[in-house]
């Protein structure tokens, strides 16, 4: 029997899109046929070129209707997400729905792990749009994703009875040598008014991504949200410190530590927590080790814990498990697909 072959667009070729060109080209039933791209310096190249491996034969381009003109299966659109960074913080909303509308299946990483945490509006545009192009929409990521709510749902699986499920991100960013993530993104290194003033499109994201996942879990384990309780705590640092993004100085934000807790509507809580350094002993208050750690309480209590090494390019996992899920993504019916939705979804290598 012939494999299927399911044709692919890249929509970006950052660390994740790289990455992804490699996964897509390492697969024997997926074949990539097309690269958009948004820098005129890449625009002509080889996507093999960029993204470290032979020539594809695909070339790169920043005329996105030119290469949407292709004909493919799915569009793998991994940039830098557009509520953060970007002019136009709706840019990858308006994207994602005028593809799904046209019909091209779409795997993203740039959130919309689970709409229902925006809305029943927000739900029914994505699914109108999958509905009138026959298409279908999965995002993914780690931490919201893999290991922030996959992982945890897996371990419920094992449960009698579930009162709390926690999951505690601890990083610290000292050897990250992104001025843009750690700097621009996640505004390490200004001072509290500077924070205050840049810092309501930053929080919004990243409350969407973590609402998502404790939507997704809730409805996984068959509990209803009722509410989602945020709190935030900023240290700043007592000193000029270097770091590979730049230089921390003295009394800008070196630590953040945000927790969000889904109240249900059957006692259940679910926690997402996330504690950020600029570099190690930023926060010595903060007694948490640097790693992650899952946590079920109810009958049985389970806890898994994974140290810092667990994952040496999370870049790369992000985007290789969008990668392994396109085919299933084309292969589902028309509409959002979480990962409660789609089967296990593995490598599958040359």
């Amino acid at each position: 029997m012939t494999e299927k072959k399911y044709r692919v667009i890249q929509w970006s070729s950052g660390n994740v899109g790289k990455a992804s060109i490699r996964g897509i080209c390492n697969r024997s039933d997926l074949e990539l046929v097309g690269l958009i791209v948004s820098d005129e310096k890449k625009n002509g190249l080889d996507a093999g070129t960029i993204s470290g491996i032979d020539e594809t034969g695909v070339l790169a381009s920043t005329n996105i209707e030119e290469v949407l003109s292709i004909k493919a299966d799915c569009v793998n659109y991994t940039p830098l997400a557009s509520l953060r960074l970007g002019d136009d913080p709706d840019a990858d909303k308006k994207n994602i729905l005028f593809l799904l509308r046209r019909g091209f299946n779409v795997v993203t990483t740039v959130g919309f792990l689970y709409p229902k945490a925006f809305g029943e509006d927000f739900e029914k545009e994505i699914q109108d749009a999958c509905l009138e192009g026959g298409s279908s929409l999965h995002g993914t990521g780690i931490a919201p994703g893999w290991l922030s709510d996959l992982v945890p749902l897996t371990m419920s699986g094992m449960s009698e009875e579930i009162s709390e499920v926690r999951v505690t991100e601890s990083s610290e960013f000292s050897y990250y040598p992104s001025e843009e993530i750690v700097f621009d993104t996640m505004l390490m290194g200004k001072s509290l008014q500077q924070y205050e003033q840049e810092s309501v499109r930053y929080e919004g994201w990243i409350t969407g991504l973590f609402s998502e996942a404790i939507y997704l879990i809730a409805d996984g384990i068959g509990s209803n949200i009722v509410n989602i309780e945020k709190s935030i705590d900023l240290i700043t640092s007592n000193e000029d410190k270097e770091i590979a993004a730049g230089v921390v100085k003295k009394g800008t934000i070196s630590g953040q530590r945000r927790k969000w807790i889904g109240h249900c509507d059957n006692n259940v809580e679910i926690i997402q927590e996330a504690i950020w350094r600029a570099y190690p002993d930023a926060a010595p208050e903060w007694d948490e080790p640097v790693g992650m750690c899952v946590e079920i309480k109810g009958k049985p209590n389970m806890k898994i814990n994974f140290d810092h090494g667990w994952n040496d390019d999370p870049l790369v996992s992000t985007a290789l498990h969008g990668v392994h899920a396109i085919p299933m993504v084309c292969e589902a019916s028309p509409g959002f697909k979480s990962f409660l939705d789609l089967p296990l979804i593995s490598s599958k290598f040359n």
